[in-house]
């Protein structure tokens, strides 16, 4: 068998092998260690694209655009061969008159064709299409935010070289655009750029990208950390002509030690940056703080995972106060107190070193990587500047993988929902300020929605009551005896029939109370389970929380229950306390001071106060309270009484 015999053959067998349904990258990366020629590349490149050929045909189309003389120097520069310079500025022209967009100078799009020009005109644009749309970043600009993410990813691996060229003032989009752009064509060989980019799709990772660029940085960082008499720009120049000198032979091991970083990457890197680096998002929505970020923010759900399938493990360093995280923390967790880098120095650095201590324990029997450290804050700007503090310190040690969780504990707290009480450790629902936020705001929509429902009742009531006033003249003279003149009484009781609730010069009244009757019972010995538990001295803490009193609560027969009356402008609260949860308690009853008939107290006893309520305008409802200094606290009540 001669040698076109052997292509021959070798040929149909990659076909057969990417006309198959099983086949795989794998499968086709076993085929291609075999070596393969050019048109077998470019079978491996379409399948691994997904390109099938072009819908387009008519090539023979006139080259027109408002920027063909840009798109000629680009592809000049590139190639000197007429037939691939045709081809080129032909396949740009139709591209950015299709996309109706401008062509840039260096834009990266002709080094990008550069490599599919052995390919017919229908091919060539369909493979550069699934390029720039699977392959290449979005806004990679000046200030792009891919480099913005870029420079984290350095500051996550090697804080030492990324400080050093923030020193410099050499940020990523200064040398690493036309990485990004071209896919690293730049000025390398044709022969390196497709073994490069043939193993970079059997990958197919879009994220190799960046792991290639930080492989170049840290092979090359003594040589950079020489430069130090050098300026930003001179350093950027050289940096970018870093991979100008690679060899086929080097390839293999780039692509391998970019993989080796990318399973040493937070998943986070990928999932919550894909749709907008490769996809239809909006670039603002994950980026947005970005370009200030500390260090690399990851997903809490990446936390909740002991060790990743890439073998990252995490240590997390908790910098909430201890009250906090005494409430709930996530298993595993390692408390580093911030209030004691300033109150405490020296506790601090003790602390310190042995959360460093920590973090060089190895997570595989057979691996001696670090441990990868996530700072957990409030996720309260105010508390967290602390935080800040904490994780500026790491990083000017030159402590390697640091990143921080993403919106904090609460994002945590959320992501557990229901099973919070087994994915936190020592969670207390009392003490946690996510739980007793949440319950707060609760109550606060609750007694939101209860006025406006009162609201409404009024509105429905004075409709009722101006029909019946138009009616009520011809039904007395039908009724007559049968109807009473007194309209005064408004639902009140036989026992309080001839005292009016309201209009009086004074609600408050000293009296010996003769109502014994309308007085309301204790709770039932199910009571408190029934109530929502709150955390009172968070209550009292709310800002519609005008007035607090301690009070105890006198029941008919004789009990006294300590309890905390709660004063907003529209509301009285009842709180009882629960004597065997010191400083929560459950809410007895809510009443709106416009319910209030009236307040009395006994002149033998002055602090035994009374206050009789109206219930769904016909009811009258009593409650009695030993109040201290009890002429301030009615007073204060009085005041809130709204005006009739």
């Amino acid at each position: 068998m001669n040698d076109d015999d052997i292509l021959q053959s070798e040929l149909q067998e990659l076909e057969e092998l990417l006309r198959s349904p099983e086949c795989t990258a794998s499968k086709i990366e076993q085929f291609y260690q075999n070596g393969v020629n050019t048109v077998e590349r470019m079978l491996i490149w379409k399948w691994l694209l997904g390109v099938s050929g072009s819908s387009i045909t008519d090539w023979d189309i006139p080259v027109e655009h408002k920027d063909l003389d840009i798109i000629t120097d680009d592809v000049l520069q590139i190639s000197d061969m007429p037939g691939e310079q045709e081809k080129m500025i032909k396949i740009l022209s139709y591209y950015c008159t299709a996309r109706n967009t401008r062509y840039k100078a260096e834009c990266g799009w002709a080094e990008v064709l550069l490599p599919l020009t052995s390919l017919s005109y229908g091919e060539m644009y369909a493979c550069f299409y699934a390029l720039l749309s699977k392959f290449v970043p979005r806004n990679c600009k000046a200030d792009g935010k891919p480099f913005h993410l870029f420079r984290l990813l350095l500051l996550y691996h090697d804080p030492e070289l990324c400080a050093f060229l923030d020193t410099k003032k050499c940020p990523p989009d200064m040398y690493a655009q036309r990485w990004f752009r071209s896919l690293y064509v730049g000025k390398c060989e044709v022969q390196v750029i497709r073994e490069v980019w043939t193993r970079y799709l059997l990958q197919g990772d879009p994220f190799l990208v960046f792991y290639l660029a930080l492989v170049i940085l840290v092979n090359a960082r003594d040589v950079i950390l020489e430069m130090e008499s050098c300026g930003g720009s001179e350093i950027a120049s050289k940096i970018t002509a870093f991979p100008d000198n690679l060899s086929v032979e080097d390839i293999e091991d780039f692509i391998s030690l970019a993989v080796y970083y990318g399973e040493r990457t937070p998943l986070s890197f990928r999932h919550d940056y894909h749709a907008q680096l490769f996809g239809n998002a909006p670039t603002e929505s994950n980026f947005a703080s970005l370009s200030q970020a500390l260090c690399l923010p990851i997903s809490v759900s990446e936390l909740l995972q002991k060790t990743t399938d890439q073998g990252v493990s995490y240590l997390v360093v908790d910098c909430r106060p201890r009250d906090q995280f005494s409430s709930g923390h996530l298993h595993g967790a390692v408390h580093l107190d911030p209030d004691t880098m300033l109150s405490d120095p020296a506790m601090f650095t003790t602390n310190v070193a042995t959360v460093l201590l920590e973090q060089r324990k190895t997570f595989l029997e057979d691996d001696v990587s670090l441990n990868h450290l996530c700072f957990m804050g409030c996720s309260r700007e105010e508390e967290d500047q602390l935080l800040n503090m904490v994780v500026a310190h790491f990083l000017h040690r030159k402590t390697q993988f640091v990143s921080s969780a993403r919106n904090g504990y609460k994002a945590l707290h959320d992501l557990l929902d229901d099973a919070v009480n087994t994915g936190l450790e020592g969670h207390d629902y009392t003490e946690c300020v996510v739980c007793c936020e949440e319950q707060s705001s609760r109550l606060a929509d609750t007694e939101l929605s209860v006025t406006q429902s009162n609201d409404n009742n009024s509105n429905i009531v004075s409709k009722m009551s101006s029909v019946m006033k138009v009616t009520t003249t011809s039904m007395r003279s039908k009724l007559g005896a049968l109807w009473s003149d007194d309209l005064t009484g408004r639902h009140v009781t036989t026992s309080v029939k001839s005292k009016p609730y309201r209009g009086v010069e004074n609600v408050f009244s000293i009296a010996d109370d003769e109502d014994e009757d309308d007085i309301v019972g204790g709770a039932s010995s199910s009571e408190e389970s029934d109530k929502e538990i709150i955390n009172i001295k968070l209550w009292e803490s709310r800002a519609d929380i005008l007035h607090c009193f301690s009070v105890e609560e006198i029941t008919p027969d004789g009990k006294m229950f300590a309890s905390v009356l709660l004063l907003t402008e529209t509301h009285l609260y009842n709180i009882r306390r629960i004597p065997e949860r010191e400083g929560m308690g459950y809410i007895r009853y809510r009443f709106a001071f416009s319910a209030i008939a009236r307040i009395t107290a006994k002149k033998k006893h002055p602090d035994v106060i009374t206050f009789k309520f109206i219930k769904d305008n016909k009811e009258l409802l009593a409650y009695r309270f030993l109040i201290p200094q009890s002429k301030t606290v009615t007073a204060q009540i009085t005041n809130l009484i709204p005006p009739e």
